[in-house]
């Protein structure tokens, strides 16, 4: 592989790049996944530009072998441990780019064969976002790899939907269907699928918001999550809550249901959130929005955030 390497980048000119590029790339079989990838990540090394590369499982292994003499400003991630909460990404990135001056590169694969349809949703919102969350001015080039073979039409219908740049092959081209703020602030406004179990609710206010904590820790004790991973879970949903006190009319109404795979919890309140990055960044004021719905999509497993035209949802799923 690293003959290949060489000789591809050998044949290649350093393409500096000044400004946001956002690209998503098809590709079938591995030979194609590294034809697009490779030669990529190479002219950053080439170039002295700050790289970060997450990407899950087997494919990570590939390319860090493929770069094991070329390993300087390059930063190998797995995506199943980054990518695992969606919302935490962007925040990632943001710091990414600002601990390396100058013009940086990166390879981000979210969706893969054997995802949850729930945290797919997200990864499409996820890519919807980074449009809206960084500056057209930022040097900051990604590359967003798409399996043909293994992924739905609908995910690589929603990636043509979210990448202003398409690259297949030799071929790059603008996409048609690109949807930029309006695709990302439509998802964003979309209200969730209805509970598919049984739920418990509990309307609350200011004066009796402990008794969410209360309620989480006992329905998460009787799904059998751990200790531990309850109390992150009640410390989230008890933010969330507070959140809904504050801005949502003062009181909101808690959700808890079981579905195949995981206890799903969801506050409901009367606000509405006009910034659909919100709680991605980490730059945020302590006991703000965004400060608390971070903490929240810290602490859980998969975090679903709308806002629709009369009410806003944080819904959480931990996975049993």
């Amino acid at each position: 592989m690293t003959q290949t390497l060489d000789a591809v980048s050998s044949q290649r000119a350093f393409r500096p790049h000044t400004s946001y590029r956002h690209e998503a790339v098809f590709y079938r079989g591995h030979e194609e996944y590294m034809a697009s990838i490779v030669p990529f990540i190479q002219e950053a090394v080439r170039g002295d530009q700050g790289c970060m590369v997450a990407v899950p499982g087997e494919r990570l292994r590939l390319l860090q072998d493929a770069f094991e003499r070329h390993t300087t400003g390059v930063h190998f991630v797995d995506m199943t441990v980054l990518g695992r909460n969606p919302a935490r990404v962007i925040g990632v990135w943001q710091q990414f780019v600002e601990q390396h001056p100058g013009p940086v590169r990166g390879v981000v694969e979210p969706v893969w064969a054997g995802r949850r349809p729930e945290e797919i949703v997200e990864c499409q919102l996820h890519e919807a976002l980074m449009n809206l969350a960084i500056d057209p001015d930022t040097p900051l080039w990604l590359r967003c790899p798409y399996d043909l073979d293994a992924l739905s039409t609908q995910i690589i219908d929603g990636a043509h939907r979210s990448h202003p740049v398409l690259v297949d092959g030799d071929d790059i081209i603008g996409s048609r269907s690109y949807g930029g703020v309006t695709y990302a602030n439509e998802t964003f406004s979309t209200d969730l699928p209805a509970p598919k179990g049984r739920q418990h609710e509990l309307e609350f206010f200011t004066s009796d918001i402990h008794r969410v904590r209360s309620a989480v820790l006992r329905f998460a004790d009787q799904a059998g999550v751990a200790t531990d991973r309850a109390g992150d879970l009640a410390t989230a949903m008890h933010e969330a809550a507070t959140n809904s006190t504050a801005y949502g009319g003062g009181s909101g109404t808690l959700r808890i249901w079981r579905e195949s795979g995981a206890l799903v919890c969801e506050i409901r309140d009367a606000g509405q959130i006009a910034e659909p990055l919100v709680g991605r960044r980490t730059q945020t004021p302590s006991g703000s929005t965004g400060r608390r719905l971070w903490m929240v999509e810290q602490l859980c497993d998969l975090t679903q955030i709308r806002s629709t035209a009369d009410q806003t949802i944080v819904r959480v799923f931990t996975w049993l």
